[in-house]
């Protein structure tokens, strides 16, 4: 659902515009409304319709709650889950805590993820990049990955 790599602003009341075309399949999937959450082990923040937020947060909830990997997973995303709704303009509201803890700035970079999207500062997005790449080049490559085809 949510593709491809759209830069965009941060305006000065913490709004960022999503692309139309996936502002269009947010109003049609969820009636406008997303949930905004912390990703539990990146920098960044994570942006889903409210029926992909759902399932998600079943299968969180599944998991054995005395788990300290489960404790840390719920309280980040779960615990800082956000419902917020798209403007007239396709704009949303990212509130001040989330823009805080994700370093969001003034240039944004919306990285589609499928069924959500991942939302970065663009200084932090580069260097996570760079970080990856020097990471895969001193692993062996997982069998899961050499066995895609593209």
């Amino acid at each position: 659902m949510f593709r491809g790599l759209h830069n965009v602003s941060l305006d000065a009341k913490g709004r960022i515009k999503l692309p139309k075309r996936h502002s269009e399949t947010i109003l049609e999937v969820s009636s406008g409304e997303v949930v905004l959450s912390i990703h539990p082990e990146d920098s960044c923040l994570l942006l889903y319709t409210i029926p992909e937020w759902l399932q998600i947060e079943e299968k969180v909830n599944r998991l054995p709650s005395l788990n300290p990997y489960t404790k840390r997973i719920r309280r980040k995303l779960i615990g800082h889950a956000t419902e917020c709704r798209l403007d007239k303009a396709s704009r949303v509201l990212i509130p001040t805590e989330l823009r805080s803890l994700a370093c969001l700035d003034k240039k944004i970079v919306l990285s589609g993820q499928g069924k959500s999207f991942e939302i970065w500062d663009e200084s932090l997005w580069n260097s996570q990049l760079s970080e990856l790449d020097n990471i895969t080049l001193k692993t062996d490559i997982p069998e899961e990955v050499t066995q895609l085809t593209l």
